[in-house]
């Protein structure tokens, strides 16, 4: 898999949270397919349930006063063909153009026929409880 695939994948993902496109993002994930956060891990082998997750952290992202994120490739290893490992620097900002995250996440991408999707991702540092209370806080 090549850099300038591996950055174009990651531009249309951004681009569909950018959006808040639950759809648009699930349609960039492989099924089956899984995500860890450090403290479990989550398996999806159906596309329904994961799609479900991705319109609900869109949800999240909404609530929170996201308006768009940026990225920074901190490491792109090609593995074969059609796989590679890929680091992230995600920064999210607030639709005040102020700062709501910053965190880094793994993703083990697979090229499919219609293009790379995400096959397992590692967010490592993204802090949802505090995006979470963040909506608490801007609903007072």
């Amino acid at each position: 898999m090549s850099r300038a695939e591996i950055e174009t994948f990651f531009t249309r993902y951004r681009d569909a949270f950018n959006r808040l496109d639950g759809d648009a993002v699930a349609d960039l994930w492989h099924v089956p397919c899984g995500i860890t956060d450090g403290a479990e891990v989550t398996w999806w082998s159906e596309d329904s349930t994961m799609r479900a997750n991705h319109r609900a952290l869109c949800a999240v992202y909404a609530a929170a006063d996201y308006a768009r994120a940026d990225f920074e490739i901190v490491h792109a290893h090609a593995m074969g063909a059609n796989d590679a490992f890929v680091h992230i620097h995600w920064a999210l900002q607030r639709r005040d153009g102020t700062l709501l995250q910053r965190f880094g996440t793994g993703y083990n991408l697979r090229r499919t026929p219609g293009g790379p999707k995400v096959l397992l991702a590692t967010a490592y540092a993204e802090n949802l409880s505090a995006m979470k209370k963040e909506t608490r806080h801007a609903a007072q």
